[in-house]
């Protein structure tokens, strides 16, 4: 009965602290738009609370600067339309392939030091929230790292978001202290299903995210600082004929990933049909040359309902320029009508 009565008044608190607070809706705007059709001027910035800049790498000395030099005019446009939008920027910092650049920092401590004064220059600058760490180790020496980094940059009143391993096991490997000092903890939920899995599987299972959520809060973690990242583009396989099915390598897209708008386009077609899936929260979608899983609007809305109502910090979404500009098949609008109802997600009227 005592555990029953806490359990209740844990869940009361969790709800409470999420309206206290109010939801994260984050957006990750990636350096390699550039290359793309999708601009700083073509995020909602009234639909978020924070959007993430991928990404600034350190130098051997801690020095940051952007993963990509190229893309400076974009980044300047994305922090000056977040300030004036009221909206966070967060600065995330590594990145696939950047992985030698953050044990660095674990190595030497002046490295350490010049990091963490040129992250404050840098947050100074653009006017940034914070920053991410997308960084990810597996090891026990490089979690260490991790932790050790952490701990220098919150030292320094630097709100610093780690990105946690989403392998359930690992959450008991970082610890309460290193949680504490989080001001929120990404855990992705993305590429879960690769050419080299022989089966198909969803690619993103939102219902088995819960599980490492709450491995993660029986380790320690505050519910409210956890913000699970899900992607908005959708993985083809080649011959296969549902979940469970074999394949025969990626399917049509670019190398078989295709972003959440160009599936609507794509489904508009009689060619596939969609289903959703209740036992992964997550979609797919069968032709007779391929399958293909996603997740849309039925699992973002559910998953969204169970961040609510778990009192987590909120949702990130990966990437922003994979979203549909219409309402009524946003991503971004589903997660937002249930996250920030107050938010006005109706249209905007055309200029005459």
């Amino acid at each position: 009965m005592f555990f029953k009565r806490l359990t209740i008044a844990s869940l009361i608190f969790a709800v409470a602290a999420f309206a206290a607070n109010g939801a994260r809706v984050a957006g990750y705007f990636p350096y390699w738009l550039q290359y793309s059709q999708f601009t700083p001027d073509d995020v909602r910035y009234e639909f978020l609370t924070e959007i993430r800049y991928v990404a600034m790498v350190p130098s051997e000395a801690g020095e940051l600067a952007l993963a990509d030099e190229s893309d400076l005019a974009n980044f300047e446009k994305l922090a000056s339309l977040a300030e004036k939008n009221k909206v966070d920027l967060i600065i995330a910092i590594g990145g696939a392939g950047n992985e030698e650049s953050m044990q660095g920092l674990g190595a030497s401590d002046e490295a350490l030091s010049g990091f963490v004064k040129s992250v404050k220059e840098t947050l100074k600058k653009y006017k940034a929230a914070g920053i991410e760490i997308d960084w990810t180790p597996e090891e026990a020496g490089d979690i260490e790292t991790l932790k050790k980094i952490v701990s220098a940059l919150a030292s320094a009143d630097v709100k610093v978001s780690a990105n946690l391993s989403n392998d359930a096991s690992k959450a008991s490997s970082y610890g309460r202290e290193f949680f504490d000092k989080l001001s929120s903890a990404s855990i992705y939920f993305t590429d879960q299903m690769s050419e080299e899995n022989s089966s198909v599987a969803p690619n993103a299972n939102l219902k088995k995210a819960k599980e490492v959520i709450e491995a993660y809060t029986s380790a320690g973690l505050a519910a409210q600082k956890i913000v699970p990242i899900i992607p908005m583009y959708g993985k083809s396989f080649y011959k296969a004929k549902g979940l469970g099915s074999s394949h025969e390598g990626v399917g049509s897209g670019n190398e078989g990933v295709l972003s959440y708008k160009d599936l609507m386009k794509a489904f508009d077609t009689p060619d596939y049909k969609v289903t959703f899936d209740e036992g992964s929260w997550s979609e797919v979608a069968v032709s007779a040359s391929e399958t293909i899983v996603f997740n849309g609007i039925p699992s973002f809305r559910e998953f969204a309902k169970y961040v609510k109502g778990a009192g987590l910090g909120g949702v990130a979404l990966y990437d922003l320029s994979g979203d549909h500009n219409e309402p009524i098949v946003s991503l971004l609008v589903t997660v937002g009508q249930v996250l920030r109802p107050d938010v006005n997600y109706q249209p905007k009227k055309k200029k005459k």
